[in-house]
Formats: C-alpha cells, structure tokens, sequence
C-alpha cells in the first residue's frame, strides 16, 4: 500500500547528489561460495515480504515541496540480488576497488532502493581459500539506517543469536508494525524522558555534587544550543576541496574488542572515545603535526535498542558535532580527551535537537534540507559513525560470514567518513573518501596506513 515517508526519511533522500549518493554499503566477508538462489528466497520472505519499503521506491511531489510518497513497485528479484565475478587477483584491493565503483553511482531509480550482489572469486579474508565469496548489500538511507541494516543482517542469517547472548532487541526481534507519524512519536517519546533527566539534575542542586553536575549541564546546553544555531567554520585543511564523483572504499584490519575495552578502562573511556582518538591520531598524520583540532559530524542513534524495530524501518538518529584533538600529540590524551567532549555531549540534547530540525526540513524543499545539513558539514571534517554489530558469527545459506563491515555515506561537502562496526569481539573500521579531495587511491591507503598504525600502536 502507498503511503507518505516520515520527514527524516525525506531528507536523506532529498540529500542525494551526484557527488555523495546517500546509499550505506555493507559486506559480509564469507570463508566459502554462497548460493545466489538461496540469498533470493531468503530476502523475498524475510526482507521484501516483510518491510514495504522493499517493494516500494520514492516518489517526488508535484513541485518538490512536502514529503515523498512510496509507491508500490514489486522488485524482480533476479534483477535486484546479481552475482558478480571478481577481477582477478581477488584479493582486497580488487574488492575494494568494486565497492568504490558501487559508491560512486546512484541506484537504479526505476525500481525500489536497493540492491544486493553476490560476489565470487574474493580470496582476499584469512582462510577463504580459492572459494571465498562476499555479499555486497546497497540501500538507501532514505530506507534505513545503520541500526536498520543490523537488523537485515541478522533477519537474512541461518541462526540468528538471540536476547540471552547479547544481541538487542532491536536486531533480534521481528518487527513491530507501527502507526502514526513516526518523527512525531519519535519527539513525543524523547522529550519527556529528557525533561525529566533535566528535573532530576535540577532537584540534586542543594548538594555540591549536585551543583556541579547542573553547572557543568548548563554550560554543555548552551554550548551545544550556540553550536547547532551558528555552527562555526571549519579550519581549512586538505580535507576540504571540490568533490568528484569517484569515491574509495578501505578498510582497518580488524582488531580485539576486549583490547580496545582495556585501553578504555585505563583512561575512564568508551570504546568509542578509544576508536574516535586513533581516528584523531591517523587524521593528524596524514595532515602533518602541525594539524588544527578538527571537528567531525556523528550520527547518534535515537532507537530503543530494547524494543523491536518498525516495519518501516527508516531512520532514528540525530547529529553531534564534537571536536575531536587531531592537535593533540599524545595519544593517551586524545583518549581523554575525545572521553570529555562526549561526555559534555551526552548532558545535551544536541541528537534529538538535529533530528527535529533535519526531520522538519523534510516537510519543505530539498534545497531547505540541503542548506541545513550544509551548514553542519560545514563545521566539519569527516563523518564517524558508530553502530555495534553481531555478537557472534553468523552463517548464510550454510557459509561462515568470517567478517562484517558498512561504509556511511558522507553528506553535504564532507568528503571522508569513517563507520565503526563490531562484529563477533572483533571491531574494524570501513572508510569511504572522495578521490579528488584525498588524491586518489594513494592518498586514500596513506590515511588506510596511518589508521591502522595508530590502532596498533593504541593497543600495544
């Protein structure tokens, strides 16, 4: 059945340019070859049968103001899920080099927005052996975000990890149909949850624990309120330039999750603040020592991971901008450092705040919504994810998926986004770079080397 996309959902479909197409990739590294028939079946009952926006594509109002509508179209399966063969020697490179070329274009628009390809010959992951295979999956975020993808990944799995190993709900758990303008329930749950931490923060003030608590507060909302009304230039470093269509797609080598824990619990961090500040370290030697302190725009996810998605999917995330210390010599200092900017965050509601006013955006003109998230890519230098992923391996159709990774789409002028992802204890890291602003693949390996340099030498 047709119906209206939600306002944030407009959005990331409004923000489609040829110089960014808002489409997050992900693979999963598979130790031997995985039937194409299978992968088929498995997708027509457990993805198109069950999300409409499978066998549904957007379609623009007259005039380009308001929200788009989905209009049924039932994909052909045959056309939407292909098997490719990868250029010899199949190795990495050769994987990278294919996914780069799916970046760099849009999806076909005539049909729903999404796509999946079955790759052979990849010998490139440990083990795989001239067998080895991977299934590159292609969607538009206008149809789901990172935490959505999860979901799909586990949906499509042969045995899916339950609740009782970890897993949330929210990848575990079939969906949960849902009515209503979802930006509104969004905003409608949210609010009165932050209001009420706010009280709860105010009522403490009589103690001095509670004084600082309110003080630090105060002075982190009207941080944040100045930063999202005037959203500051960003300083001027080579990555910033003219975008071009070509992108690259790289990736860390994968390392231990308990290791990165450990070297959190040394400074009182995440492991967001750890992975974060070696993205800091390798921006400021891929810059060069004398590197400004820079700033990156990150998705914050706004879903209850306790609860089942929505059959529509979609999109439940705002914005942050924190700075991150590519000034910062010291890499345990970046540690604590990156640890007190999104701790400073975190007494904010700069998320929510970004999600109502891209989402409202939405309703308007394209240019509207461009404009805005202009402003804050802007105030930027890259875009960091982060989403957790499977707690243990999966299999599809009968073959181990040895490893898993995504790539966000960068937005606006940004032109490098870096997606963290953990997988089975084990977390690496997918870049995605513009080849004209970060010269080509040369340049796009030397930022690779520095990053996996700085993870090495953070884990140590």
């Amino acid at each position: 059945m047709d119906r209206w996309a939600s306002g944030i959902d407009t959005a990331w479909l409004q923000l489609e340019q040829p110089t960014n197409r808002m489409v997050v990739h992900g693979v999963l590294f598979c130790d031997g070859p995985v039937d194409v028939a299978t992968v088929r079946e498995r997708v027509a009952q457990r993805w198109v049968a069950v999300y409409p926006g499978f066998r549904q594509r957007p379609i623009w109002p007259a005039g380009g103001l308001g929200p788009v509508r989905w209009v049924d179209d039932e994909p052909d399966l045959a056309a939407h899920i292909d098997t490719v063969t990868l250029a010899a020697p199949g190795d990495d490179a050769a994987l990278a080099e294919h996914v780069g070329t799916l970046m760099s274009r849009p999806l076909p628009t005539d049909r729903p927005w999404w796509a999946i390809h079955v790759v052979s010959g990849y010998r490139g992951a440990e083990g795989a052996g001239e067998d080895g295979s991977a299934v590159l999956v292609s969607i538009h975020h206008g149809l789901a975000d990172g935490v959505a993808l999860n979901h799909l990944f586990h949906a499509l799995a042969d045995e899916p990890p339950g609740t009782d190993e970890g897993t949330p709900v929210a990848y575990a758990a079939p969906p949960k149909r849902r009515r209503g303008i979802r930006d509104v329930r969004l905003v409608r749950r949210e609010l009165p949850q932050r209001l009420s931490r706010l009280g709860r923060t105010v009522a403490r003030w009589p103690s001095p624990e509670g004084r600082e608590e309110l003080a630090a507060t105060g002075s982190a909302i009207g941080h944040s309120t100045a930063l999202i009304v005037r959203p500051p230039a960003e300083a001027a470093t080579a990555l910033q330039g003219e975008l071009g269509t070509a992108k690259s797609a790289r990736w860390t080598r994968a390392v231990d999750l308990d290791a990165v824990k450990a070297v959190g619990k040394e400074h009182g961090a995440s492991v967001n603040d750890v992975l974060c500040a070696a993205i800091a370290g390798a921006l400021r030697e891929y810059l060069g020592g004398d590197s400004p302190r820079l700033r990156a725009v990150m998705p914050t996810n706004l879903r209850r991971l306790d609860r089942p998605v929505s059959h529509w999917l979609g999109n439940e995330f705002g914005l942050v901008l924190p700075t991150i210390p590519t000034d910062e010599p010291d890499p345990g200092r970046r540690v604590e450092r990156v640890h007190r900017v999104m701790s400073s965050i975190k007494r904010t509601n700069q998320a929510l705040a970004t999600f109502i006013g891209i989402a409202t955006a939405g309703h308007g003109r394209a240019a509207w919504t461009q404009g805005l998230v202009r402003r804050y890519a802007e105030a930027a230098s890259l875009i960091i994810t982060n989403v957790p992923g499977p707690v243990r391996e999966l299999e599809i159709a009968g073959t181990r998926v040895r490893d898993l990774l995504f790539w966000v789409p960068c937005s606006g002028q940004l032109a490098l986004g870096v997606s963290i992802l953990s997988y089975a204890g084990r977390v690496r890291l997918g870049i995605a770079a513009d080849d004209a602003v970060l010269g080509g693949a040369e340049g796009v390996d030397r930022f690779l080397a520095a990053l996996d340099g700085e993870l090495s030498a953070l884990l140590a």
